[in-house]
């Protein structure tokens, strides 16, 4: 059976994500490895025997597969020196108030088993829900006649 998986827009990441997913990934002990032929690994923090493959563009992980970025990448690239500078208009905050706090802005919860799901809190999105609109049961000209 075939299950169908609706997807949000996900908002575009800023400078201050991908330096807040770095430090996250330097904060987990996450090591970049690079193999003879010059390919680059990152280890995993679910899981201590995996290694993620990832290039100046792109993991292979969950959550850049969903919302386009991660702790992977975000890692790489500030040790390749490629990370951008933060904005200088722009204070560098370690979390934004719209950022899941169950992800950590990523979209995807990664377990010590190894496993990596879609957050259930954002819906993989990364951003806090935003609760419905509460719509009043009877209508305001109905209670006036």
């Amino acid at each position: 059976m075939v299950q169908s998986v609706s997807r949000r827009p996900v908002r575009p990441a800023t400078v201050a994500d991908v330096h807040r997913l770095a430090d996250l990934a330097e904060a987990r002990g996450l090591d970049v490895v690079v193999d003879a032929h010059g390919r680059h690994f990152v280890t995993s923090h679910g899981n201590p025997f995996a290694l993620h493959v990832v290039t100046g563009f792109s993991c292979d992980c969950r959550g850049f597969v969903a919302v386009g970025r991660c702790t992977h990448h975000s890692l790489l690239l500030r040790s390749l020196g490629w990370l951008p500078e933060p904005e200088h208009d722009m204070p560098f905050v370690a979390q934004t108030p719209a950022d899941c706090a169950s992800c950590s802005g990523c979209g995807v919860v990664h377990y010590r088993s190894g496993n990596q799901e879609r957050c259930l809190d954002c819906g993989g999105s990364g951003r806090v829900p935003v609760p419905p609109a509460v719509v009043p049961a009877v209508q305001p000209e109905r209670l006036a006649a």
